[in-house]
């Protein structure tokens, strides 16, 4: 399950990045008007217009690139050399002078010890880091442009409200008017009714402000200025849970600081083994031009560097990615601290719209029954 969750993850970052690479070439500017959206739509609309997605999706490339890096390594490196002046070469037969030589050599890494795969396995535990932080990013993106969609929608209810509590104090103005004219109350009926009218009037203005805000909010999130919003779909409903039934596996941020504290284990590895020698084979052909002769020199050589004393540059190294480690380590705490109380108080403010929904229903059923 969790394999298919993440591959389902890995298909909306990649649709991500490639809406966002077409979306990029147009510059970000006033929203586009849109007769109707859903919140799926203003979801997605945000993922193409928000920055910080294509930032970390662009992180993610870069990612990968610092692996292919790291894995180059591995792989033949063949070069070309080629040099242009005087040269004297002095033995026990004589001296050789060279005016130029030029060749071609061909190195193969054969062992390192755990230098290479160390340094492939931290460029990937960081790309993997990225690939989550990008998650992260998604999730903090949608989160920002659903809370806005419901301001959006719940003002709207409550401006829809407020017009009809004015309709409603307003007949029961005129008929507190028509009761006073015929001589059945006082006055005083008739002015409290009209005030009820003036205070409901100044709240639906309050109300149509803040709805407008929240148009706008998620106008520019989204680039779409709707017309109309679908309803929330009845299937987001939040359930009644447990802060302890929190699964942290699933959880971007937390895996995103995991791969970061694993990278840095590599890299702990990989600064200790250059303690250890390096192995590869070296091969190549010079040719040498000379006033005298020219001739050819082969060489195919079996090359073992080790370092034997180098003023504690390793210890340090190993000291600082010790340190980078438990650094790593605190902030895999954080990101669970994070979402515990971000769930913490998701849920008290869940608890509190549930009660007071329940109030408001006791308060209609009351008024029914009288």
């Amino acid at each position: 399950m969790k394999k298919v969750k993440i591959g389902l993850m890995a298909m909306m970052m990649l649709s991500v990045g490639q809406s966002f690479s077409c979306a990029a070439q147009t510059p970000l500017g006033w929203a586009a008007p849109l007769t109707t959206t859903t919140l799926k739509d203003a979801i997605m609309f945000a993922f193409q217009r928000d920055p910080s997605v294509g930032q970390q999706a662009a992180q993610v490339g870069i990612g990968q690139a610092q692996i292919d890096q790291a894995r180059s390594a591995w792989m033949p490196q063949l070069s070309l050399s080629g040099s242009a002046g005087h040269s004297q070469t002095t033995d026990s037969s004589g001296s050789l002078s060279n005016s130029t030589t030029w060749g071609m050599s061909l190195t193969q890494l054969v062992y390192d010890f755990g230098k290479t795969n160390n340094a492939i396995d931290q460029s990937e535990a960081q790309r993997n880091s990225y690939r989550y932080q990008l998650m992260a990013t998604l999730s903090s993106v949608a989160e920002k442009t659903a809370l806005d969609y419901v301001e959006v929608q719940r003002y709207s209810a409550l401006v829809q409200a407020a017009q009809q509590n004015i309709v409603a104090l307003q007949s029961v103005s005129r008929m507190a008017q028509l009761r006073a004219q015929a001589g059945l109350s006082s006055t005083s009926d008739e002015l409290q009714t009209r005030t009820r009218v003036a205070g409901m009037q100044a709240t639906l203005q309050q109300y149509q402000a803040t709805l407008m805000s929240a148009r706008a909010k998620l106008a520019v999130l989204t680039g779409m200025n709707a017309s109309d919003y679908a309803p929330i779909p009845t299937t987001l409903a939040i359930k009644d849970t447990s802060l302890n039934d929190i699964d942290y596996s699933l959880i971007p941020s937390v895996l995103a600081a995991k791969e970061m504290e694993s990278s840095a284990q590599y890299g702990i590895q990989k600064v200790r083994a250059q303690y250890w020698p390096t192995i590869s084979v070296r091969g190549g052909r010079t040719r040498y031009q000379s006033s005298n002769r020219s001739y050819w020199d082969n060489q195919i050589q079996l090359n073992v560097d080790a370092p034997i004393y180098q003023g504690g540059a390793v210890s340090a190294q190993v000291k600082q990615a010790q340190g980078a480690k438990e650094v790593a380590a605190t902030q895999v705490d954080q990101a669970r601290f994070d979402v515990l109380q971000k769930a913490s108080v998701a849920l008290a403010d869940w608890l509190g719209a549930q009660a007071r929904i329940d109030v408001n229903k006791q308060q209609v059923l009351n008024a029914d029954q009288t």
